[in-house]
């Protein structure tokens, strides 16, 4: 009896935010498949079968060993491949949407789903309702709002203890004022508040502006490798201290540990 083969493995592959490109096993040609348009997911791809989008080929095989990053560190890598291509103006606004892609992750986290997570009945229908509450009153909040919010929710350290906690606050958010150094200093973690700081002092945003609404500018290289280095010390540090993850279920599953039951 014939036993059919399984289809080969694409060894050499480029991960990014947006798109896989991978290299062809039967004709070794790059493919470049979009993460939502040709896999139709925003997960990572631990296995998927697929087909070489070249026509004159067209043959099967497999796609492993996707990265699982989370997606504002995905962000700053894609910088280094726009770094090399010169794409400068595209290296900044890729950095600061990592930045915004950050804050909005910790708020979805510390406003969300702990507070879910914590909470006996878990609703489902209650979370998607603060959930779409919560994505909306974030939407038009560019870089400076989300900072602030960021700085005073992770300085407070006074996070809703349940899903009835996180209602009122999220109903009620609204953009503090930027914290002055001084009020970051309260913060025990030496570590973390001198990211904090270098947090409460960048600039990108302003440079961001400069190239995209006032003055067209076209940034250097040497800005751009700042930028790209200094973003890396805050936004790596920041998730080194708090480790987020964009994933309500490994919070359950956490909170149900910690309150001694099986996992979620």
């Amino acid at each position: 009896m014939s036993v059919t083969p399984e289809p080969p493995v694409a060894l050499n592959k480029r991960i990014s935010y947006e798109n896989l490109v991978v290299e062809c096993p039967w004709c070794g040609r790059a493919n470049i498949f979009n993460r939502v348009s040709d896999l139709k997911t925003h997960d990572p791809i631990s296995s998927r079968l697929v087909t070489c989008l070249l026509d004159d080929c067209r043959k099967p095989f497999r796609i492993t060993g996707d990265s699982v990053y989370p997606a504002h560190e995905m962000l700053i890598d894609d910088c280094y491949e726009l770094l090399d291509r010169k794409q400068y103006v595209n290296c900044i606004l890729t950095l600061t949407q990592a930045y915004e892609m950050f804050f909005s992750l910790y708020l979805r986290v510390e406003l969300l789903y702990k507070p879910f997570a914590a909470s006996p009945a878990h609703d489902r229908v209650e979370f998607n309702r603060l959930h779409d509450l919560l994505q909306e009153k974030l939407a038009n909040l560019s870089f400076g709002p989300l900072r602030a919010l960021f700085l005073y929710y992770v300085t407070s350290r006074r996070p809703p203890k349940n899903i009835f906690e996180a209602q009122r606050l999220v109903e009620s958010l609204t953009v503090p004022p930027l914290l002055e150094e001084s009020d970051i200093n309260r913060v025990d973690d030496v570590d973390l508040m001198r990211v904090l700081k270098a947090l409460r002092r960048t600039t990108i945003n302003k440079l961001r502006n400069d190239v995209v609404h006032k003055t067209a500018h076209r940034p250097t290289f040497d800005e751009v490798e700042a930028a790209l280095q200094e973003t890396q010390f805050i936004l790596l540090g920041l998730n080194s201290h708090l480790k987020l993850r964009d994933d309500l279920n490994w919070y359950m599953s956490r909170q149900a540990v910690a309150d001694g039951l099986p996992p979620a």
